[in-house]
């Protein structure tokens, strides 16, 4: 992953209190990241950090479209997003420091919090299991290949048994002990 500076928040001499950020995320910004399932983006990124004294809680609010690969047919396909994320922040100066809640810990002498990875784990881990197109808009000439491929593959009992990576398991039961 290259350093994207774009989603670095200045931290040190932040005022207690809240703070409101807006982050477009692009293409390029997944593009940064080594085989990124991700091909292109028009995502905003709403965020609010709110930081206390020896804390910070940061809320991301993502809405927009990613385009990634079908699953199915291999073409491009536009999914929405739109969810709502949170990480809690510690500072701490070592591990030691932390009492073993789920926080990142962070040492106060820091500067700066980067939200580069944050951003884009939260977005992959909300691409939904099956990234395929609606029922009937897949690419036609692609699922016709798909189609023959999985008619010569299927048998009906009629077909060339010999050819059937099965065909050795096929007499398993019908053989006496």
């Amino acid at each position: 992953m290259s350093e994207n500076k774009d989603f670095i928040i200045q931290i040190k001499g932040l005022q207690i209190g809240k703070h409101n950020y807006e982050f477009p995320i692009d293409g390029s910004f997944f593009r940064s990241f080594e085989n990124s399932m991700i091909l292109d983006a028009d995502l905003q990124a709403d965020v609010i950090l709110e930081k206390g004294s020896g804390w910070m809680n940061v809320s991301a609010d993502i809405t927009g479209d990613v385009t990634v690969e079908c699953d199915r047919c291999l073409d491009d396909v536009v999914l929405p997003m739109d969810f709502n994320c949170t990480m809690a922040v510690k500072f701490a100066k070592s591990l030691e420091d932390s009492d073993g809640d789920e926080f990142i810990i962070m040492d106060p002498a820091d500067g700066e919090l980067d939200l580069t990875q944050f951003l884009y784990d939260y977005v992959c881990l909300n691409l939904p299991l099956q990234k395929v197109h609606e029922e009937g808009e897949c690419n036609e000439e692609m699922m016709a290949k798909l189609g023959a491929v999985n008619s010569a593959a299927q048998t009906d009992g009629e077909g060339d048994v010999a050819d059937s990576p099965f065909a050795a398991l096929k007499g398993l039961f019908d053989k006496k002990n």
